[in-house]
């Protein structure tokens, strides 16, 4: 199924705009139809969406040692 734009921002919790200017950059894969001059509209794949999400992905980093508890000093 092919996605409107509003469509694609929505299933990726973001805004209209985000998606046209990953569309413009070329990283997010799409069709522009209509004619030549004119604005047209885009649809995004909805496969292309989901691997453009995937590649967007950055895993936690593991934590520092700076967050070491530190010993704490009884008296007694």
């Amino acid at each position: 199924m092919k996605l409107t734009v509003k469509q694609a921002a929505e299933r990726a919790g973001v805004s209209d705009s985000l998606i046209y200017e990953c569309c413009a950059e070329g990283r997010l894969p799409h069709y522009k139809l209509g004619r030549k001059g004119r604005r047209g509209t885009i649809r995004i794949e909805e496969a292309d969406l989901d691997a453009f999400l995937a590649a967007c992905r950055q895993e936690a980093k593991a934590q520092e040692e700076a967050f070491v508890l530190k010993r704490i000093k009884r008296n007694g």
